[in-house]
């Protein structure tokens, strides 16, 4: 029936974030729809929507944002995780956060774990040192979209760039730098302690801020941008 296929759209729509019939009904009521209480039930369980399932939880639209260079340090940075094993079998996680404008490494972190409270703390050293970056760009991964960091970023009037899900490339100076310090790091040495990676890790960046030459800025290192 016509009618009944308007109830189901009604149904539809007034059912997007998950709510019972009762809720459901109230909506419709609110749409200005006048069906009665028993017929929209009847439709209602026609279409199962009384068998409940557990939603499926959803990103957020993310919209494309095309990669440019800043033309002033602190406008973007870039952050992302890569991970790997000690000789133990223990698995660590390392924070690389860079500045999009000169590609300088401005902090990496070392760790087990990196909740959202630990990410939030690292930015927050970093920024001591280095200053506020308007932006900051990174993944959908679950720190990332933590309310934790969220809350922070809007406190501290940082505006997130989240690229769109399945898309690194939306996020390619952060996996360009990934790239060079696995195969200078992670590739190159087996580590037994935390410290290793740690000690390791920080002779690197300096190194790669201070004496590497980059083909993106020119074949010139950080330091003389």
């Amino acid at each position: 029936m016509q009618d009944d296929d308007e109830m189901m759209d009604a149904i539809k729509a007034a059912a997007l974030y998950g709510d019972g019939f009762r809720k459901i009904f109230e909506r419709i009521r609110a749409m200005g729809k006048t069906w009665n209480h028993k017929r929209v039930h009847r439709v209602y369980v026609m279409m199962k929507m009384n068998k409940r399932v557990n939603l499926r939880k959803r990103l957020p639209a993310r919209v494309k944002n095309p990669l440019t260079v800043p033309d002033q340090p602190n406008v973007t940075w870039s952050i992302d995780f890569v991970s790997d094993t000690l000789q133990s079998h223990r698995k660590f996680r390392v924070l690389n956060i860079i500045d999009d404008f000169n590609r300088e490494a401005m902090g990496q972190m070392v760790a087990t774990s990196i909740p959202g409270e630990r990410l939030v703390r690292m930015l927050e050293e970093v920024i001591w040192e280095k200053g506020k970056p308007n932006n900051i760009r990174c993944d959908n991964g679950p720190e990332f979209i933590s309310k934790v960091f969220h809350e922070w970023c809007e406190a501290n009037s940082i505006n997130i760039i989240h690229i769109q899900p399945g898309e690194p490339t939306q996020n390619s100076y952060i996996e360009r730098f990934n790239g060079s310090y696995r195969r200078g790091v992670l590739d190159a040495y087996i580590f037994r302690t935390l410290d290793e990676v740690r000690q390791i890790t920080e002779d690197w960046m300096n190194d790669y801020n201070n004496e590497r030459p980059h083909e993106s800025l020119g074949n010139v290192c950080n330091k003389q941008i």
